[in-house]
């Protein structure tokens, strides 16, 4: 068989739904998609950043309202006749509420999901679920965020093994600590910055747009017999001990 990394690695004419697609790691990844031939569609309750406007269609839709996501769904369904893929980029990290990121983190995504996967059912697709170094690691001061992003590993698993017979592949990609908006506040506290920055091998924060070459794997055919995977993104920290 001659392979072209061209053809195995191309997202050309794919319609990827984005949720959360305005954040820092969100607006990146619709930004990339949109440049390299894809269809980007942001589900956000805030609007795009400034410069992806243009470059993607947004529909402002909080996810946890059913109707209004029923209704988005069907005009991209009616419109392009396809999902190719979804990446849940939706999240929040609250402190001071544990049922807030549960409901965010986990339970939208998992009701926003199981709708996509019904116009998935037809052509298969591609979903990918943005979790965190928190699917893994215990983290203190934040047990709603950490649990719900070990949920939502979880959930990916057990989707991979239900909608497989679809070629419905769904994946996880958790980045480490990525330089964003979420990220800034302890990122300006140099004693917090530091403890970070000692347990990542590279010595540094990632990009936003360092994520995106794991995500056009997952996009495309290279990674057609991928599913159920843990992808981390973080700069060797799951790697280093003591």
């Amino acid at each position: 068989m001659n392979l072209k990394i061209s053809n195995l690695f191309s997202i050309k004419g794919k319609v990827c739904v984005i949720t959360g697609g305005s954040g820092g790691i969100g607006s990146a990844l619709s930004n990339h998609i949109y440049n390299n031939g894809g269809v980007s569609i942001v589900i956000d309750k805030v609007l795009p950043k400034n410069n992806i406007k243009k470059k993607v269609q947004f529909y402002k839709c909080d996810l946890s309202n059913t109707e209004d996501c029923v209704l988005i769904l069907n005009k991209i369904k009616k419109k392009y006749k396809k999902i190719d893929c979804l990446i849940n980029s939706v999240g929040v990290s609250d402190e001071n509420s544990f049922i807030n990121n549960i409901n965010i983190n986990f339970i939208s995504v998992y009701n926003f999901t199981k709708k996509i996967i019904e116009i998935m059912k037809k052509k298969g697709g591609s979903i990918i679920n943005i979790t965190s170094l928190n699917s893994e690691l215990g983290f203190s001061n934040n047990v709603g965020y950490v649990s719900s992003k070990g949920a939502l590993k979880m959930l990916t698993k057990s989707l991979c093994v239900d909608y497989a017979k679809y070629n419905i592949r769904v994946n996880n990609l958790g980045p480490g600590y990525i330089k964003t908006k979420m990220t800034n506040r302890k990122y300006l506290k140099p004693l917090e910055r530091n403890k970070r920055l000692n347990r990542i091998p590279l010595g540094r924060y990632g990009k936003p747009e360092e994520l995106f070459g794991a995500v056009v794997f997952l996009i495309s055919n290279a990674s057609s017999y991928v599913t159920g995977q843990d992808i981390y993104v973080d700069g060797g920290f799951l790697a280093k001990g003591i």
